[in-house]
């Protein structure tokens, strides 16, 4: 076990050396801002490398990976250099970020790529293995007007398992065989963005409290209207109110014996006031044998009326 800790310790301290060597290249031939000594162009027009770092990680880390491009501005437009890469099966944290620096005659292109990959491909059949991704495509336009390509190879990338040979009896909560890195988690992604989702749910809460309230005000009990009370029935009329009610009024078609009837009560009443004449007449008109004008009755019915309201006598 302690062989193999440190046949991996050797791998990654290579592979760090490697990295420090080629960096500390570019940064002699094309690195530096505009203030430093001009760097002479390639030899080539357009020289390119790829590099890992770290050049060995663990299942399920971030990986990030660089293209660097030197590119003779006297001979092509650095603006006009592009790079493509398929890495799969790992895939692309983020979109790819191009960073380009110019010194004299030289430009340097830096295409960067972060990485993860969590599919079953990329899981260590064994403790350590070795990966070979893709190359990667650089396209310029070469002088000339024609389209010039350029692969470029990657370093062989180590990837080791997240799996240790420990012994299960010795294992704890700090020698535990998983492993996982918490530092570089993945952007947090919604399906509906968060102020949409609390409109649209405010927006239906709304809406629901409403119909539940309208629901409510429907279904509550209703108080009946009590029924008007029915008019209390008018007293009735005495019968000599009545008769000369019916003398005053408008003549039926066919009132005589109505007429007859009321004016024997207008000659009792009268009587009974002490009216002998009136009481004669209203008589004698009650029982004449044509049916009694109704002029008559009329008049004889206002005399007794105009007697009544002088308040000689009281009302039959």
């Amino acid at each position: 076990m302690r062989e193999r800790k440190r046949v991996v310790a050797a791998v990654a301290l290579a592979f760090a050396i490697a990295a420090l060597a080629l960096a500390a290249g570019l940064l002699a031939r094309g690195g530096g801002g505009g203030g430093g000594e001009e760097t002479p162009p390639p030899a080539e027009p357009v020289a390119a490398t790829a590099s890992f770092e770290p050049p060995a990680v663990l299942f399920g880390d971030t990986l990030g990976a660089w293209v660097d491009v030197l590119v003779d501005r006297t001979a092509i437009d650095p603006d006009r250099v592009s790079v493509t890469w398929d890495p799969a099966p790992w895939t692309s944290v983020r979109p790819p970020r191009r960073v380009q620096e110019s010194a004299g005659a030289t430009a340097h292109v830096r295409t960067a790529f972060l990485l993860r990959c969590l599919a079953r491909a990329c899981v260590p059949a064994r403790d350590t293995e070795q990966v070979e991704l893709a190359p990667a495509q650089v396209a310029y336009p070469a002088p000339g007007g024609a389209a010039g390509r350029l692969e470029v190879r990657w370093p062989v990338l180590v990837v080791h398992s997240r799996l240790t040979g420990l012994d299960a009896s010795r294992r704890d909560a700090l020698s535990a065989p998983w492993r996982a890195d918490l530092l570089t988690p993945p952007a947090v992604s919604y399906r509906v963005a968060p102020g949409l989702a609390i409109a649209l749910l405010g927006t239906a809460g709304a809406l629901l409290t409403a119909l539940a309230a309208l629901l409510a005000y429907r279904a509550r009990p209703r108080r009946e209207r009590a029924p008007e009370p029915e008019p209390e029935p008018a007293p009735p009329l005495p019968p000599l109110e009545l008769a000369l009610a019916l003398l005053s009024g408008p003549a039926s078609a066919d009132g005589s014996e109505e007429r007859r009837r009321a004016l024997e009560l207008v000659a009792e009443a009268s009587e009974r006031l002490g009216e002998e004449e009136l009481a004669g007449a209203a008589r004698a008109l009650a029982w004449s044998a044509d049916a009694p004008p109704r002029d008559e009755a009329r008049a004889l019915a206002a005399r007794l009326r105009s007697r009544l309201e002088r308040g000689d006598g009281a009302r039959a």
